[in-house]
C-alpha cells in the first residue's frame, strides 16, 4: 500500500482538548500508577447470583470525569436489564501487573464477567495479559491485530473504525460523480495521535475501496493558509475528510468550497446541544450515536436520560455504559453471534469473525448549525 507523508500547514493552533471518551482511547500516563498495594475503591449494586466486574480509572486520575459518565451509564442499563446481577465497580490503573493482579482475584471469586478497562493502554496491557481466566469485555479497542485470548472482546468508540466507515459512506457518494475514473479523496489532521490515526485510517480504507488518496495535510495554523486548496492537490479531490474537532473543522470549512464533498468522524459532531450552534459546517457530514441524534427511538428512550450536568462527552460515555452492560449481558448468556439496536449505533458480533464488536454510527448532516440524522441509500 503507498506511503502518504504528511504535509504541514505552518501556523500555531489553540490548545484544544481532546474530548474525554477520545482522549481515553490515548496513552495518556498523566498520572503516576498508584500504590499496587494499595486498596483499590470498590462500588457494589444490585442483587444476585451473577456478578460483573467494572473496571474504572480511579477517580483521582486524569479520566476520573470518564469513570463517573462511565460508571453512570452502566447503572443505568443495569436498572432496566440487571436482574440477578451484582455490579462491582473497581478502580484502577492500567498497568499490566495491577491488571494480572485484580484478574487473578476476581477469578477466585468467580466473577461472571469483566467489563473494561476504558482505555486503550488497558486494552493493551489485557493482549499482553495471554490467556484469560474470566470472559472479559475491554472497553476498548487494542492498537495493531495480534491474537487475544478467546475469552476476550474489544468494544468501544473506536475513531478508526468510524474512519473507515465514513470512508464507505464518502465513497458510495463519490461513485457517480466520477463515472469512470477513480474517485479521489485527500485528508487533513490536525497534531494529535487521536486524529492522525483516523486520518490515516480513512486513507487506507480509501484506498482497499479503489479509490486516490491524496497526501494528507496537517492542519497547525489558526487559520487555514492561502494555499490550503493547492495543497490538496488538482484536480480537486471528490471528498475531503477533516480529522479534527468541530471549531477546527470550521475554520476550515469555508475554504474548501461548495462542490467538495467534506465528511469527519464524531469528533466534529456537536450532537444535539441547544447551547452550540455551527452554521459554518452546514452541509458537512459527520457521524454520531443516536443516543444524540435519535432521543425519540424505541432503544434510546428505554434508558434514563443523563444526569444534570453531563455535556456531549460526557453523554458519549454515558451511552457507551449502556451498550457495554447490554453487550455483556449477551456474552454472560453465551452468545457468540448477535446484533444489537444500541443506543451508541448498530451493533454486531460474531466471535468466528473476530473479537471485535462492530460498530455502525448514524451518518449525519449540519442542518441550520447542528447535526442532523439522514438515510444512506
Amino acid at each position: 500500500m503507498p506511503s502518504r507523508r504528511a504535509v504541514v500547514l505552518s501556523g500555531v493552533i489553540g490548545g484544544l482538548a481532546a474530548p474525554l471518551w477520545a482522549s481515553a482511547q490515548g496513552r495518556a500516563n498523566e498520572a503516576p500508577p498508584a500504590d499496587p498495594g494499595a486498596p483499590r475503591p470498590r462500588t457494589r449494586f444490585g442483587q444476585g447470583p451473577q456478578t460483573i466486574a467494572l473496571l474504572l480509572p480511579r477517580q483521582d486520575g486524569p479520566f476520573a470525569r470518564a469513570a463517573q459518565s462511565l460508571l453512570a451509564g452502566v447503572k443505568a442499563a443495569h436498572g432496566r436489564d440487571g436482574e440477578g446481577v451484582v455490579v462491582e465497580a473497581i478502580e484502577l490503573d492500567d498497568q499490566a501487573d495491577e491488571l494480572a493482579s485484580i484478574f487473578a482475584e476476581l477469578a477466585e471469586r468467580s466473577v461472571a464477567l469483566v467489563l473494561g478497562p476504558v482505555t486503550r493502554n488497558g486494552a493493551n496491557a489485557l493482549v499482553d495479559l495471554g490467556p484469560l481466566g474470566l470472559p472479559t469485555l475491554a472497553l476498548n479497542m487494542p492498537d495493531g491485530h495480534a491474537p487475544v485470548s478467546s475469552r476476550l472482546a474489544f468494544f468501544g468508540l473506536s475513531i478508526e473504525s468510524e474512519a473507515r466507515q465514513v470512508a464507505g459512506l464518502a465513497f458510495a457518494q463519490a461513485l457517480p460523480r466520477a463515472g469512470t475514473r477513480r474517485p479521489r479523496a485527500a485528508a487533513v489532521t490536525v497534531a494529535s495521535p487521536l486524529a492522525r490515526r483516523g486520518a490515516q485510517s480513512f486513507g487506507d480504507a480509501w484506498l482497499a475501496l479503489g479509490g486516490e488518496m491524496r497526501e494528507i495535510v496537517e492542519f497547525a495554523g489558526p487559520r487555514p493558509s492561502r494555499d490550503l486548496r493547492a495543497r490538496l492537490g488538482t484536480p480537486a479531490p471528490d471528498v475531503v475528510f477533516l480529522a479534527m474537532g468541530a471549531e477546527q473543522a470550521r475554520v476550515l470549512r469555508g475554504t474548501l468550497g461548495g462542490d467538495t464533498a467534506v465528511w469527519s468522524t464524531s469528533l466534529a459532531s456537536i450532537g444535539n446541544t441547544a447551547q452550540l450552534r455551527l452554521p459554518e459546517l452546514d452541509g458537512m457530514r459527520v457521524l454520531e450515536m443516536p443516543w444524540l441524534l435519535e432521543p425519540d427511538s424505541p432503544a434510546v428512550m428505554a434508558y434514563p436520560k443523563v444526569p444534570a450536568g453531563f455535556n456531549v462527552e460526557m453523554q458519549r460515555l454515558y451511552a457507551l455504559g449502556i451498550d457495554a452492560f447490554r453487550v455483556g449481558r449477551l456474552l454472560l448468556a453465551g452468545d457468540t453471534a448477535f446484533e444489537l439496536d444500541g443506543v451508541t449505533g448498530k451493533l454486531r458480533y460474531e466471535r468466528t469473525a473476530g473479537p471485535r464488536v462492530e460498530r455502525l454510527a448514524l451518518p449525519a448532516e449540519y442542518r441550520n448549525g447542528m447535526p442532523v440524522a439522514f438515510a444512506t441509500p
